[in-house]
């Protein structure tokens, strides 16, 4: 059984894609390997263990050349593997995730949520030229791009993305969604919590889901395990905008200073992590 870590970078996400490297190397550096779509990236694969498949970009626009073109490539090499896993290059991993590349092998898909729910009624359709027989269609399984584990057999789902040409976003998620529907991949499909994979709108941030560690355990506040960390812990920006977007949150909910604090907490065990895997752990 073989299985491999998909994932498009640009030299400016080096250090995130250093951590994730070397997350990959401590929880699977012996059962994986990894396939990166570069642009101009100056990568040292030699103090990995796994084998590391770089492949230049052909289209040198950012967008296109790695959000878009990780489409292309995913289904092109996932006949390759057993199953791959799609996944952003300012991500890493917290824990063994092997068991959902084993689900995607048995022919189901595993995403993370975006934490919401969308009415994709007729104005979506419309705009996505996506007919799903209903004007209104509330989706509970509205899932984000990274991660996703699949097999091959269902990455015709990224290649009718792909072969679509339409791109009005960095990755259009939503017109992925709807293919999704479309094509039935909902029907074998599970949706990991957003808090556990994702981190999409601050889900490890906010005090009911803040991330906390016990013993060597990363945890989200409703004590599930956080699989994987998703953010720009390497730019300065995105971490200075951190707090004071998460203090509007607090305002706008009315939590108190118990609720500052875990937000605190949990932004500084983020970054240590980060910290950490980027050192190599």
């Amino acid at each position: 059984m073989s299985y491999a870590f998909v994932v498009a970078a640009s030299q400016n996400y080096i250090q995130g894609l250093t951590a994730l490297l070397n997350s990959i190397e401590k929880w699977h550096g012996d059962s994986t390997a990894v396939i990166i779509l570069s642009l101009d990236l100056d990568l040292d694969t030699t103090p990995y263990s796994f084998p590391i498949t770089i492949i230049d970009s052909p289209v040198r626009d950012m967008v296109r050349g790695t959000a878009i073109e990780r489409f292309r490539i995913a289904y092109e090499q996932a006949p390759s593997y057993s199953s791959i896993c799609l996944l952003d290059a300012d991500m890493f991993l917290t824990a063994n995730v092997g068991l959902f590349f084993k689900i995607a092998e048995a022919g189901f898909i595993v995403t993370g949520s975006n934490g919401m729910i969308i009415n994709f009624n007729k104005d979506y359709q419309n705009k996505y030229r996506v007919d799903l027989g209903v004007d209104d269609y509330p989706y509970p399984e509205v899932h984000t791009t990274a991660p996703i584990f699949i097999s091959a057999k269902d990455t015709d789902w990224f290649k009718a993305l792909y072969d679509s040409r339409r791109i009005d976003q960095w990755d259009d998620f939503l017109y992925l969604n709807l293919l999704g529907i479309k094509m039935g991949k909902d029907e074998k499909m599970v949706t990991l919590p957003p808090y556990s994979c994702t981190g999409i709108h601050h889900f490890q941030l906010k005090p009911a889901t803040a991330v906390f560690k016990r013993g060597e355990l990363l945890l989200s506040g409703t004590e599930e395990r956080v699989l994987m960390v998703h953010g720009k812990w390497f730019d300065p920006g995105w971490l200075q905008d951190l707090m004071p977007t998460m203090e509007r949150y607090l305002h706008d909910e009315d939590i108190g200073p118990k609720g500052k604090q875990r937000v605190e907490d949990a932004i500084d065990l983020l970054k240590s992590e980060f910290g950490k895997y980027v050192s190599g752990c």
